[in-house]
């Protein structure tokens, strides 16, 4: 093959309680990376499809992570050109950079005959993360596997899947304006009291079984976080009346996406809809453009060739 186009689904990560360390692939938004074999070597970024995203080969993630693959696989000599087609937003808290990672890991790797696994992709993509958002892998993780995926271990990478229940719905709501990750992670606690330790440790146990059983009280119980989001608030204009409005619709639970600023609520078929509504409307005024509605489920298969 001279020319492969990869596909990563974006993700949610953390859901309240799981901080870092859980992450859950969505259907319906996701990154492309289209790559070509050159003659020339080393690893170059020929267009973009938002010219706000880096083409340089030393901020982009998509490059970051083929440039990884190459080294790994001792073929340092091979020369790459990628296209991206960005399919989530810049700053959204859906994890678009890992995307990025992870579809131009899995396209390097293709036009190398597949000869790393999943494994080693992981830590490929983690590597390029690592460069623009930290080294936190609970979008990396479920952007390449698929599903629900919470992160036990990254040296080396250790790992379980999740299953979700299918009458589950993701619903997410993007308001009008960007939250950069590092931004939001200056702004993490540097100690934990332990009465939160405690709390946050029984909630994402909470969170996992409400998942799997899709059970509500438990997840509208369950999904509080105690470590990021307090002190991040003041990031998220309008999300307060927003957690609100989708409880008040019938939410089973609400938390911020990621680092931000997307509102995701968990909700049934049924009240999704209304839910996604809800919540769009506490952010109308807010940001350069209206908020955007996106009700999702879990995008099992996770990143492949197109």
């Amino acid at each position: 093959m001279g020319r492969v186009t990869a596909y990563a689904p974006g993700s949610t990560s953390n859901v309240g309680p799981g901080f870092d360390c859980l992450g859950i692939a969505v259907t319906g938004l996701g990154d492309r990376v289209s790559a070509e074999r050159t003659g020339r070597p080393g690893v170059r970024v020929v267009r973009v499809s938002d010219t706000r995203i880096p083409t340089g080969a030393d901020a982009n993630t998509a490059a970051l992570a083929a440039a990884a693959v190459l080294e790994r696989a001792q073929a340092a000599g091979v020369g790459l050109e990628l296209e991206i087609d960005k399919g989530l937003p810049l700053a959204g808290g859906l994890g678009g950079s890992a995307a990025s990672a992870v579809a131009g890991a899995v396209a390097a790797n293709a036009l190398l005959g597949a000869t790393l696994g999943q494994d080693a992709l992981f830590e490929c993509a983690l590597a390029a993360e690592a460069v623009v958002a930290g080294r936190h892998p609970d979008n990396v993780a479920p952007s390449l596997f698929g599903g629900a995926v919470v992160v036990l271990g990254l040296d080396p990478p250790r790992y379980a899947r999740l299953d979700v229940h299918p009458a589950l719905r993701l619903v997410f709501v993007m308001p009008g304006y960007g939250v950069a990750t590092m931004k939001a992670r200056a702004l993490l606690p540097v100690a934990v009291a332990r009465p939160d330790a405690v709390a946050q440790a029984a909630a994402l146990a909470g969170l996992v079984l409400g998942l799997e059983r899709g059970d509500g009280a438990l997840l509208r119980e369950a999904i509080v976080d105690r470590i990021a989001e307090p002190g991040r608030i003041p990031l998220y204009p309008g999300y307060a009346d927003a957690r609100e409005a989708a409880l008040g619709a019938g939410a089973w639970g609400v938390a911020v996406s990621g680092a931000g600023p997307t509102l995701v609520a968990i909700a049934s078929e049924e009240t999704a809809a209304a839910v996604g509504e809800a919540a769009a409307s506490a952010y109308d005024g807010l940001g350069d453009r209206p908020a955007r509605v996106h009700v999702a489920g879990v995008d099992r298969e996770g990143a492949r060739l197109l």
